[in-house]
């Protein structure tokens, strides 16, 4: 069993992948409750998700907390486009873990003073991600006993200090605001895992003070009409299409 939580497609992407190749089954965290499952009989137990603030979301951590005890190799696969801090060993608090790996993908994060990714740099990213994961898939076949990530400096302030500031005040949706191209789809509300978008009279409206902040809204909006702050406007937009550039023009 892979569980997995998903905001623009990377970790999906990865979890549906290694499932597939492992002949086991990926899950979908949202509205799903980890004391539901039956464990026992699973040879290989993996945890997939994006890195927010050099940690595992929240509403991933959440779920594990209910992971019954198993023999099966443990596994986590963390997404993210920089660096990954301790993501994978805060994780292991709530759930031990046996392997660990780090996948850089594209950013889906053009909200701060300063731009990560463009469009090409997303490109290259893809191209080794794809090599990335058939590595990483092998190893968990293998059942590797190791953590494999790219941490980056000062890891353990970040994951165990400055992520827990981010989850206490910093996810407010405050910010978002809509443009007059917005069509009125009605793709946001579907893709917020938070459900804390509505459509009210036929623009989003955010209901909640808090959600994940992890771009589903504005990366998937087809009329790029949903903002967050002053930073966003006008920068590329990214949510998964596959590891091949031509999907992506």
């Amino acid at each position: 069993m892979i569980f997995y939580f998903s905001g623009t497609g990377n970790s999906a992407a990865v979890a549906q992948t290694a499932a597939k190749e492992l002949e086991d089954e990926a899950v979908n965290i949202i509205g799903k409750y980890a004391g539901d499952y039956d464990l026992s009989d699973e040879e290989y137990l993996g945890f997939v998700f994006p890195v927010y603030a050099w940690a595992a979301p929240e509403v991933m951590l959440q779920f594990a907390k209910a992971i019954p005890r198993t023999d099966a190799y443990t596994f986590a696969i963390a997404t993210f486009s920089n660096m990954a801090g301790m993501a994978l060993e805060q994780f292991s608090d709530v759930v031990p873990l046996k392997g660990g790996f780090g996948i850089v993908m594209p950013d889906n994060y053009p909200i701060t003073d300063h731009i990560i990714d463009t469009k090409e740099s997303a490109m290259e990213k893809l191209k080794k991600a794809e090599g990335r994961l058939d590595e990483v898939i092998s190893r968990i076949r293998h059942k590797e006993e190791v953590f494999d990530v790219k941490r980056g400096e000062d890891a353990r302030e970040n994951t165990y200090l400055k992520s827990p500031v981010f989850n206490a005040g910093l996810r407010t949706t405050k910010p978002y605001h809509v443009s007059d191209a917005c069509t009125g789809c009605g793709l946001c509300e579907k893709k917020c895992p938070a459900g804390a978008i509505m459509m009210q009279d036929g623009k989003p409206v955010w209901v909640k003070q808090e959600c994940y902040l992890c771009m589903a809204c504005l990366n998937y909006c087809p009329a790029e009409a949903i903002n967050y702050g002053i930073h966003s406007n006008g920068r590329w937009r990214y949510y998964f299409k596959g590891f091949a550039e031509e999907n992506y023009k």
